[in-house]
């Protein structure tokens, strides 16, 4: 059986819809499943951001040591840890580009945009060629479209169970597959992390300092989830409502990597009463995923 085919089976079984662009860097292999359809990046689009980040170092615009003072009004909802400091905390621009991929840490993510201005991370795209990838809400943006409120100080039991009355709202900016939500194609998505581990956005110094950040990356039940113990993973997640996505590098060997993107959706909404079903159906797709990237690693280490 080819390794497409085995992807086929995993995703058969999965309950759910993916895209999926598999590069193996030093052969030019590829395995490409719906990999020019447009999917949700969700907190993908992180990656984005990290390399305009690395971008501006390289022009002179930003440090990594500048410091950026925490507001109240900066602060978002969880995932992270930003929104739960005091006002007044000043981490370095490095610390919030390490809060923002490897906790995916939303208020760092949109301390982020506001230095490096958000229009420049699609015009970054667009200068790269990646006219696929579209990045134009912030985090607040998302949360705004999606949820009762946004108010990152609100009681968050509260929050939940108003979400979930109200029921995942697929009809919002939010999950819009197309611009000006922050959306993308696998096959883009895995050319930008070719750039990253190659070294052209725009040198091999921020290549590096991107995958240094990528590669510390804590939440790890998708690609690396079923990977031996060691194997190295740069790479970045993304999850809404209906919506699992990881994007990254595996080590397969010291002279062979896998570039792997997979984007996932899936109707969460014929689950959204059944709390037992709808964490299953999230397992699942994980868990896919993380086969995915098994399969992926051991084609080529």
């Amino acid at each position: 059986m080819t390794l497409k085919e085995q992807i086929e089976q995993v995703i058969a079984a999965s309950g759910g819809e993916f895209g999926v662009a598999l590069r193996h860097v030093e052969t030019g292999e590829e395995v490409m499943r719906d990999a020019d359809s447009c999917y949700v990046l969700a907190s993908v689009f992180k990656v984005p951001v990290l390399v305009e980040a690395f971008h501006q170092l390289h022009e002179g615009r930003v440090t990594l040591d500048e410091r950026l003072t925490l507001h109240t009004a900066d602060k978002n909802l969880p995932s992270g840890v930003l929104t739960f400091f005091e006002e007044g905390l000043r981490p370095s621009l490095r610390d919030l580009l390490t809060l923002m991929i490897i906790i995916s840490d939303n208020t760092a993510t949109d301390m982020v945009m506001k230095r490096l201005g958000k229009e420049s991370i699609n015009a970054r795209m667009r200068a790269l060629g990646l006219e696929e990838i579209n990045v134009s809400m912030t985090v607040r943006d998302i949360f705004e479209s999606v949820l009762p409120s946004a108010d990152p100080t609100q009681d968050l039991a509260k929050l939940d169970l108003e979400e979930h009355q109200a029921g995942p709202r697929k009809d919002s900016l939010a999950y819009k597959l197309a611009a000006p939500n922050n959306v993308g194609t696998p096959r883009a998505m895995t050319n930008l992390m070719q750039r990253i581990f190659e070294g052209t956005i725009p040198d091999r110094a921020a290549g590096d300092g991107a995958l240094g950040i990528l590669l510390l990356q804590q939440l790890n039940e998708r690609l690396p989830r079923y990977l031996p113990a060691g194997v190295r993973v740069a790479h970045k997640t993304g999850t809404l409502s209906g919506v699992r996505n990881d994007s990254g590098i595996i080590y397969a060997r010291a002279d062979s990597h896998v570039i792997v993107t997979v984007f996932t959706r899936w109707d969460d909404q014929a689950v959204w009463n059944d709390p037992q079903a709808r964490w299953r159906q999230t397992v699942a797709i994980d868990s896919a995923i993380g086969e995915i990237g098994r399969l992926a690693y051991e084609a080529y280490r």
